[in-house]
C-alpha cells in the first residue's frame, strides 16, 4: 500500500500521469453522484454504502499486491459509478435538460405563434373544466408539456383538437374508455387522451395520493418542462406537479397562474415566485 501511494505521487511516467487523471475523474464523479444527488433526494443511506465500500477497499488494499491494487480500485469505482448512474439517471436528465435552450426558445415563440389571447382562452377553458370536475369528484389528469415522447402519445388516442372545457370533461367522464388515462396538451391543442404515464417509485408521498398523483409526479420528473394537473376522484382536490414540486388545494386563481406559466404566458420571475427558484 505504501509503495502504491508513493508511486502515485512521485512517479512522473506518462502512463502514471494518465492513470492519476482517470483516478481523480472517476473518483470525483462517484462522490458527486452519490453525495449530491442522494442528499437532494434524501437518500443518505446510499452515501453511507459508498463510504463503507471505499473503507473496505482501503482495508483490503493492505492484502493486495501493489501491482494489482490499481486495477481493483478502478474496477470498484467504475461499478460505483454505474450504480450511481442507474439510481440517479432521472436527476441527471433534469440537469441536462435545464442546460438546453430548447425549452426557452419554444416558450418565447409560443405566444407569438398562437397568440396570447388564444392561449389565455385555453387556460380559462382548462380552469373551468377542472373546477367542474372537482365539484363532482371526477378524477382527471391533464399534462401540459412543451413536447412529449411519442411513446406516451401513442399509448393513448390521438385527438388533435382545440381546447374546450366540454371536451376535457367528456374525456374524463367515468363512462368513457379514456377516463383513466392522461390528457396531453401541447401549445393550444389537446394532442392525445387515455395516455399511460410513468409512475413514480417515491415512498414518502401522502397516503391519499393514488395512481393519478403518482403518474403526475412520475411524468413531471421525467419531463421537467411539463406541468401535470390532477383532480382527485376521492376528494375533488386539485393539485399540480412541476419539476419535482407539488402544490395542492388549488383554487381557481392559483390554478390559472400555474397554467399561465405552463403555457408560457408568464415571465421567469413569475414562475420562480410560483414554484421557487430553479436549481442550477
Amino acid at each position: 500500500m505504501r509503495e502504491f501511494l508513493k508511486d502515485i505521487f512521485t512517479n512522473v511516467d506518462v502512463n502514471m500521469i494518465v492513470t492519476r487523471i482517470i483516478f481523480v475523474a472517476v473518483f470525483t464523479c462517484v462522490f458527486f453522484l452519490f453525495f449530491y444527488y442522494a442528499k437532494k433526494r434524501n437518500l443518505q443511506l446510499y452515501t453511507y454504502i459508498v463510504i463503507v465500500a471505499m473503507a473496505v477497499l482501503f482495508a483490503l488494499s493492505f492484502l493486495i499486491e501493489p501491482s494489482e491494487l490499481g486495477f481493483y480500485v478502478y474496477f470498484a469505482l467504475t461499478i460505483l459509478t454505474v450504480l450511481g448512474l442507474m439510481l440517479f439517471i432521472s436527476d441527471i436528465n433534469r440537469h441536462i435538460f435545464r442546460l438546453s435552450l430548447k425549452r426557452k426558445s419554444f416558450r418565447e415563440n409560443l405566444a407569438d405563434h398562437y397568440g396570447s389571447e388564444d392561449l389565455r382562452k385555453s387556460v380559462s377553458e382548462i380552469v373551468k373544466s377542472c373546477l367542474r370536475l372537482s365539484k363532482t369528484d371526477t378524477g382527471a389528469l391533464i399534462v401540459l408539456a412543451d413536447h412529449m415522447s411519442d411513446e406516451i402519445l401513442d399509448s393513448g388516442i390521438k385527438i388533435n383538437s382545440e381546447i374546450t372545457a366540454e371536451l376535457i370533461e367528456t374525456l374524463f367522464f367515468p363512462k368513457t374508455p379514456l377516463h383513466d388515462g392522461a390528457v396531453i396538451i401541447t401549445a393550444n391543442k389537446v394532442l392525445s387522451a387515455g395516455c399511460y404515464l410513468p409512475l413514480t417509485q417515491a415512498q414518502n408521498l401522502p397516503r391519499e395520493f393514488g395512481t393519478r398523483h403518482r403518474a403526475a409526479i412520475g411524468v413531471a420528473a421525467a419531463f421537467p418542462d411539463c406541468t401535470a394537473i390532477v383532480v382527485s376522484e376521492e376528494t375533488g382536490i386539485i393539485s399540480a406537479m412541476h419539476d419535482g414540486k407539488i402544490k395542492r388545494y388549488l383554487d381557481s386563481r392559483q390554478l390559472q397562474d400555474i397554467l399561465e406559466c405552463a403555457m408560457g404566458l408568464a415571465d421567469e420571475s413569475a414562475e420562480e415566485r410560483l414554484w421557487g427558484e430553479k436549481e442550477q
